[in-house]
């Protein structure tokens, strides 16, 4: 179903970049002034100047803003910074990566999708997006026609259709191994052989792609085909109807979905004690004792297993809800097996309606959640399970979204391993 097909990617010369880890960044939508100026501390020619230029207000006007970054990127083309592969292939990434003191790795494959708009069921969305930051990647296409970063997408091969392939990859000599200060580890393969090539695009023939991380970048790509296609360069061939994606199995062990806590501020006492009487008509509470924000983590998804189940901080303590199965409505439907869905629709919405992203609030971070509650600033607190995948597969699949910020692809993909020029053709 999906069009996954090989690209002369443009790479960092080895010549001008003798430690890969050092000019690697992380993409756009991590970046902080803090992290932007250590990325440009830490190696002068850190992709960190092409994925976020020098400015890092997503929101504000991004006209003119990528005027010095595609000044940039010519330059480092023209003098041999970057290069461009001879011959179109694909590219292997072993990502490995430390969380909670174990070594974990994934396997991505580096190649060009074909742009589709959603509903032909080809390329499948599980979030929302928001405009600022779509057209802030359009502009930065527009300045510099390449896709500087992947999006990374997911698809399922049950039968490991791909493992022989990828390991007879990995059996040859990386293009790039290294290994910065945090452990993390990139190896990367190129994939060139015909017969290999083959087997990878015939492989995707018969599949669809989740999008994991990146909706802003694939519906960036979207208006930016879109816009081209406006102005008569509609070939099938042409490089902007694809866009670059890193694609991991549903299966990979390292595929890592971390939990994206909720969190209430700016309720009155009497909006904050009907939120909490319309919690326990839907949840069974049980208390959690005195365990720590962490314990209460790891509590919340060994219950989650088998149930439906949160927890709730609140400066009287923490307490463990599980959803009862008699509050579940036939209404409900798939949705029914995402805790935050119930808490922002069945809890949240109806006592504070078209205000009620006005006080909730999204964190990774249990500690800073439980902190938060400590000190005030925050009224409540829910933690949150890792969204089940094979749901997430279920419920994408049948064409819904979930609930805003429902996943946390862990870790985020390296930007810098390989552009892809959207100019001329694929």
């Amino acid at each position: 179903m999906a069009k996954v097909t090989p690209f002369r990617g443009w790479r960092y010369n080895p010549a001008a970049v003798d430690d890969m880890a050092a000019v690697l960044c992380p993409p756009y939508d991590l970046i902080t002034p803090q992290i932007q100026q250590a990325l440009m501390d830490r190696h002068p020619l850190n992709v960190i100047h092409l994925e976020a230029g020098e400015g890092l207000d997503w929101s504000a006007d991004p006209a003119g803003r990528y005027a010095e970054t595609s000044e940039r990127f010519e330059e480092w083309m023209r003098d041999g910074v970057l290069r461009q592969d001879a011959e179109p292939g694909y590219y292997l990434l072993r990502h490995g990566f430390t969380l909670g003191g174990l070594e974990r790795s994934r396997l991505g494959l580096i190649a060009c999708v074909g742009l589709e708009d959603y509903e032909t069921r080809q390329v499948l969305p599980h979030e929302f997006t928001e405009a600022p930051a779509i057209r802030d990647r359009v502009t930065l296409m527009e300045s510099v026609s390449a896709n500087i970063s992947p999006i990374m997408s997911i698809y399922r091969d049950a039968g490991n259709e791909l493992e022989p392939v990828f390991q007879r990859v990995m059996a040859g000599t990386p293009e790039v191994d290294a290994r910065d200060e945090y452990d993390t580890v990139t190896t990367m393969w190129r994939i060139a052989n015909d017969e290999d090539i083959a087997a990878i695009a015939g492989f995707f023939e018969r599949r669809p792609v989740f999008l994991a991380d990146g909706h802003h970048r694939y519906e960036a790509s979207r208006q930016y085909q879109i816009a081209r296609h406006a102005e008569g360069a509609d070939a099938p061939s042409k490089a902007h109807n694809f866009v670059m994606m890193t694609l991991i199995s549903f299966d990979d062990p390292g595929l890592v979905v971390l939990p994206y806590h909720r969190n209430l501020s700016g309720l009155s006492d009497e909006q904050l004690a009907r939120v909490n009487s319309r919690i326990l008509e839907v949840f069974d509470a049980e208390p959690a004792g005195n365990r720590s924000a962490a314990e209460v983590v790891e509590l919340v998804e060994e219950r989650g297993r088998t149930g439906r189940v949160m927890a709730a901080l609140t400066p009287d303590g923490a307490q463990l809800l599980t959803l009862r199965p008699s509050a579940i409505a036939d209404d409900w439907g798939a949705m029914a097996v995402s805790e935050a869905w119930v808490l922002e629709e069945k809890i949240l919405r109806p006592e504070l309606g078209n205000r009620t992203l006005e006080h909730l609030g999204f964190l990774h971070d249990h500690e800073e959640a439980a902190a938060g509650v400590a000190n005030g600033s925050l009224q409540m607190a829910f933690l949150m399970k890792p969204f089940p995948m094979d749901a997430f597969e279920d419920i994408v699949g049948q064409g819904q979204r979930l609930p805003r910020k429902s996943t946390f692809f862990y870790p985020k993909l390296p930007t810098g391993l390989v552009i892809n020029r959207i100019d001329g053709e694929i």
